[in-house]
């Protein structure tokens, strides 16, 4: 009677293992068919037998992830390693659910929260000497920028983007430079930001955003140093962002670099641009009416000062420029009107001169 008893509890046992092999089986099957929820039915049926099924929990956890039910994600990668940690320690499985909840609270813009399980992967697997995903590096060093945690975000971003090795240039590469860049920008660490930004957009030269802030860093230190070379550059790169993007932004990148190289004509389109685009905005207008006059357009500079002084009638610049526009096109009276309004503003012995030299043209027109 006792063997018989055995033999059935045998056979009830070989049974449940075919189910559940067959569960199994049928849920990894459908899962790389790319039919997660069925395939989530599969797993969750499977551990309503066999709750300590570390495989069973951890798919679960990868449809749920594949579903885009990120808030779904870590409770059955959590369990999948708690029961890994115990039946496989060694498995790439724990590095990879660590991974999972990691990036699925990255995903959804929880980004305190993406910090540990990622810092869990990459350890996990560098220590395996396991090859470690770039996306894990870059997500965590997203999830560092966007906690204003910049040290470590450029850390992380270094490793992903190959600093301490040779780095492969690709798109993936060029996102990590995009943000040392913008580490280093806000740093108002020109050179590096340049350096970076340099390379993420030779990496993916279609990149607004890098190619943005490479143009304005690079205005910035040319500011600085008044080297002609960068400004040429930040030239160079807004021709490039015109081509991906003719807006206002791209005409400010390419009017003060083409206005600071003094190549006007060049300056006065994407001024124009500008001015029209902020009709109350007197220093555009000013910048746009100094590129006119400077590239011998003397009446579209007559009207842009104009404008300029209607918005900022104390403007030495606009009256001075304005005084020379009018004496250059003979209008002597008008000159000297200007030229007296900013003397009286100023004071200043350069401006009495051309007063006296309009006054003297003045005297000898019929």
């Amino acid at each position: 009677m006792l063997n018989k008893w055995c033999a059935a509890l045998l056979l009830v046992a070989l049974m449940i293992a075919t189910a559940e092999a067959s569960d199994w089986e049928r849920g990894v099957a459908l899962y790389n068919k790319g039919d997660y929820a069925a395939a989530l039915a599969e797993f969750q049926d499977l551990i309503a037998d066999r709750p300590d099924a570390a495989g069973a929990w951890y798919y679960i956890g990868l449809c749920e992830y594949k579903l885009k039910h990120y808030d779904r994600v870590e409770t059955p990668m959590a369990r999948a390693i708690d029961l890994f940690d115990v039946q496989a320690p060694t498995s790439a499985e724990i590095a990879g659910a660590w991974y999972t909840i990691g990036i699925s609270h990255y995903l959804a813009g929880r980004y305190e929260k993406a910090v540990e399980p990622l810092k869990h992967y990459i350890e996990l697997n560098t220590n395996a000497k396991r090859e470690v995903d770039a996306a894990a590096r870059m997500a965590l060093g997203r999830a560092y920028y966007e906690l204003a945690r910049f040290d470590e975000a450029e850390a992380a971003f270094a490793a992903a983007s190959g600093k301490a090795g040779a780095p492969e240039k690709t798109k993936d590469a060029g996102v990590s430079y995009y943000y040392l860049g913008a580490i280093y920008f806000k740093r108002e660490d020109d050179d590096r930001a340049i350096a970076a930004l340099r390379e993420a957009v030779k990496a993916n030269p279609e990149e607004i955003a890098a190619a943005d802030l490479l143009a304005e860093s690079l205005i910035r230190k040319a500011r600085k140093t008044n080297a002609n070379a960068l400004w040429q550059e930040a030239a160079e790169v807004g021709e490039k962002l015109r081509a991906l993007r003719d807006d206002e932004k791209t005409a400010g990148v390419l009017g003060r670099a083409y206005f600071s190289l003094r190549q006007f004509d060049k300056a006065v389109a994407p001024l124009s641009k500008i001015a029209k685009a902020n009709t109350d905005n007197g220093q555009a207008w000013l910048f746009y009416g100094i590129a006119l006059s400077r590239s011998g357009q003397m009446r579209k500079a007559m009207e842009a000062l104009e404008v300029t002084i209607q918005l900022l009638p104390d403007s030495v610049a606009a009256l001075s420029e304005l005084g020379y526009v009018y004496e250059s096109d003979k209008q002597y009276q008008q000159a000297l009107r200007i030229y007296e309004k900013a003397f009286a503003a100023t004071g200043d012995p350069a401006i009495k001169s051309s007063i006296e030299r309009v006054r003297a043209l003045a005297s000898q027109r019929p």
